[in-house]
């Protein structure tokens, strides 16, 4: 009998197992709204799994007002659970930009309140810390920004965690327009991890900061390279499509890394899905394909935009495209 219970709890905790790799599939892809589908449907995953699952798809989604609710219900339940707090939290900076100049200081301090109670129950959490440095530097002081305490936690990284701390300092310089230091701190810590894909990553964006577009290329492709994260090296490849596009670096290569980050995003809700498409065409035209980028071009129009600045390029390339 103990035998046959025991596989009982084995059988159930892998079937457990293989739903929630299947749903991270989904959130690997940005596939927010049919993992949503999914969830609905689901009566197999613990509360606190399902939760979490569901707010990081309304987070996905930008379904602020839902996950608040959502939110507040997970946490009476769970209320020193870090990963719930720092979902929590991101939504409320969600609201707290969607929101009128009055109301957005509440939602932000809100936010904040939270990650600090994320990070007193997991002070190891790396993610939640770099969440509050991030946030530190970027929110106005009336809301709560504090660039001395985003410093402050920055060293307190780079003492204890490494590359971490490093990608911590390197905002720090960037908040503070420090772009050589910068540069100068990734070169050196390169030397001690060279495989490291986030720091190569940092490093390629600092050097597209610099106007340095063949340097960034190559560190692109290094960070692609080195990446386990599928959706990290997905965001690699848009990188080496984008200088491809807008500064002419090797098009077949920008070609072939667009091409796959369209094809691991397709059909999802992939905030940069209609960039990459964009940038796509631009190499077709510089390769004289036209039939290609009008295809593409067919394909944006097709589809609800509500990002000026992609809509005014879109209208650029289109101009183009009629002078050939």
């Amino acid at each position: 009998m103990k035998t046959l219970y025991l596989f009982a709890i084995l059988s159930s905790f892998s079937l457990l197992a293989n739903e929630l790799s299947s749903f991270d599939l989904l959130l690997e892809r940005d596939k927010f709204r049919q993992l949503q589908q999914q969830l609905d449907k689901t009566t197999n995953l613990p509360n606190k799994e399902l939760w979490t699952l569901q707010l990081k798809t309304m987070l996905g989604l930008r379904q602020s007002e839902q996950a608040e609710q959502l939110a507040g219900k997970a946490l009476q339940q769970y209320p020193q659970d870090a990963e719930l707090l720092r979902l929590a939290a991101l939504n409320q900076f969600n609201l707290a930009q969607d929101s009128s100049i009055f109301s957005a200081g509440s939602y932000a301090k809100a936010g904040l309140a939270l990650l600090k109670q994320a990070m007193t129950a997991n002070p190891a959490d790396l993610e939640i810390q770099h969440s509050l440095i991030g946030f530190y530097l970027q929110a106005p002081a009336i809301a709560g920004g504090d660039t001395k305490e985003a410093k402050r936690l920055a060293t307190a990284m780079a003492e204890h965690h490494q590359p971490d701390g490093t990608l911590a300092t390197i905002a720090v310089l960037l908040d503070n327009d420090q772009l050589p230091e910068a540069i100068r701190l990734a070169e050196q810590q390169l030397q001690l991890f060279p495989q490291h894909a986030a720091l190569l990553g940092a490093y390629a964006n600092l050097l597209s900061l610099n106007n340095e577009a063949a340097k960034a290329f190559l560190q692109y492709q290094k960070a692609a390279a080195a990446a386990t994260d599928l959706s990290e090296q997905q965001g690699y490849y848009y990188q080496l499509g984008r200088l491809a596009a807008t500064a002419q670096q090797d098009p077949q290569l920008g070609q072939q890394a667009l091409v796959n980050y369209l094809a691991f995003y397709q059909d999802s809700d992939n905030s940069r899905y209609g960039w990459a498409q964009l940038r796509l065409a631009q190499i077709y035209l510089l390769q004289r394909q036209q039939n290609k980028a009008r295809e593409l071009v067919q394909q944006l129009k097709n589809r609800p935009q509500d990002d000026e600045r992609l809509q005014s390029e879109l209208k650029i390339l289109e101009k183009q495209l009629n002078k050939t």
